[in-house]
């Protein structure tokens, strides 16, 4: 008996030491990880993007009927994204009282762009999809929107928001639930789409800079080069200010946490935001000092959540709901967002739906600064803002029938990323496009 315990001893220490091995190798597999993910993303060619842009969908706010939506379909059709638009409800007069709930009658054209945009997050819920970038229907895009600007996006909010090991997009490229665009319990709104976040309010002047600092170290953010940005001197009036306060180079974009973000033109949703923003963030009914608009329900839920950290540290969850079932479901009182500046998507120029339903209506409407600012740019660019390279001008509109253009554009415009506009056919922009992945 005694000759066999010898014999089990360098068995014995050999399974200890694999298990201090182990404990070790696990104790350091975070930092590892991250060390690998740090090198990936900081390669030059970036994981492409699908057809979603690496979202669960692209979800449109678009009413039955608009003139919006042809050429938006177009544009998707040459740059090969898939949009959802989702059926809208008929509203009546009745939706709209109840929007208004007794406390005031504010522009119909308002409310009724508020239940259009509930009605996507309603749609994207009963998908059962993880994530779904929300846009609205008179946006325009860049043409090498999936080529280039969202792989590059991606990349740097990837480094933000580190996915989890399990759902990074190169270690698990055969699932449908890759975290493309970082962890999704890291944030809850990605505004990929505005009229500006310029950090504080906003006049005929221009931002107000006197209350906020404008170092970029006071704040999370990632800058990375971006060759399809438009050079300073055509970027909005507004965002040359803002990104000589930043200090930031040019051809340079920053993912920074949200400070004061304006519309809501193309904005990114998990699945506990769009509940929160239809159950108690931003419902459809006013209140008396509540807003009288989405996107200002959007803001305010921003500026609720900016001091939540994102990612948020499981102990810093504060107590959200007075139902204990809930207490833990939500990181923080307000929405984590981020901002992508300059923007990836603008309105089209022109006037909006809800000015459109105003002029009916006999109401008088102005435009907003930020459209105001950038007028005569528009004129003369014959762009859309802060987009280099976009659909508006209608230079890439072709017959429904005509299968062969269509499969010329997309090859040369939607995959190539040439501008074939007069004075702008340049094909050395050095923003060589990632291959794609369908």
């Amino acid at each position: 008996m005694l000759a066999s315990r010898r014999r089990h001893a360098p068995v014995l220490v050999l399974f200890v030491f694999v298990l201090i091995g182990i404990w070790y190798h696990g104790r350091d597999t975070d930092g590892i990880y991250l060390q690998w993910l740090s090198s990936i993303e900081s390669r030059p060619a970036k994981i492409a993007a699908n057809t979603t842009l690496g979202f669960g969908a692209v979800v449109v706010v678009s009413k039955e009927g608009s003139e919006r939506r042809h050429p938006l379909l177009q544009a998707a059709n040459v740059t090969n994204i898939d949009l959802t638009i989702p059926k809208q409800p008929h509203w009546t007069d009745e939706d709209i009282e109840r929007v208004q709930n007794g406390v005031d009658s504010s522009h119909k054209g308002s409310i009724l762009a508020w239940l259009g945009h509930h009605n996507a997050l309603r749609w994207f819920l009963d998908s059962g999809l993880e994530t779904a970038l929300i846009l609205e229907d008179d946006v325009d895009w860049d043409i090498r929107l999936r080529s280039v600007q969202i792989p590059l996006a991606a990349s740097a909010a990837r480094q933000l928001l580190p996915p989890t090991r399990a759902q990074h997009p190169l270690t698990n490229r055969a699932s449908n639930h890759t975290q493309y665009w970082g962890d999704h319990d890291a944030w809850d709104l990605l505004y990929l789409g505005h009229c500006g976040d310029y950090f504080d309010t906003l006049s005929d002047e221009g931002p107000r800079t006197d209350r906020q600092s404008f170092n970029l170290t006071d704040m999370p953010h990632a800058l990375y080069r971006d060759p399809t940005l438009p050079s300073w001197l055509n970027l909005h009036p507004f965002t040359q200010a803002l990104f000589r306060l930043l200090g930031m180079p040019e051809g340079t974009r920053l993912i920074h946490r949200s400070k004061f973000p304006l519309c809501s033109f193309g904005y990114a949703v998990t699945r506990l935001t769009a509940e929160r923003l239809l159950n108690d963030l931003a419902p459809a009914k006013y209140t008396k000092d509540g807003p009288r608009a989405f996107d200002v329900a959007l803001l305010h839920a921003c500026n609720k959540g900016q001091h939540t950290p994102s990612p948020t540290p499981e102990w810093q969850h504060p107590v959200t709901s007075q139902n204990q079932k809930l207490q833990s479901k939500y990181p923080s009182p307000g929405l984590r967002c981020w901002s992508l500046n300059s923007e990836l998507f603008h309105h089209m120029p022109g006037r909006s739906q809800i000015d459109e339903l105003a002029k009916v209506d006999g109401e008088q409407t102005r435009l907003p600064p930020v459209d105001a600012a950038a007028q005569a740019q528009v004129v003369e660019r014959k762009e859309t803002t802060n987009i280099d390279c976009g659909f508006w001008n209608g230079a890439f509109a072709f017959d429904d029938k005509d299968h062969d253009r269509l499969d010329y554009l997309q090859q040369k415009v939607g995959r190539e990323g040439l501008c074939l506009k007069e004075g702008k056919q340049h094909d050395d922009t050095n923003s060589t496009p990632q291959r794609l992945t369908e």
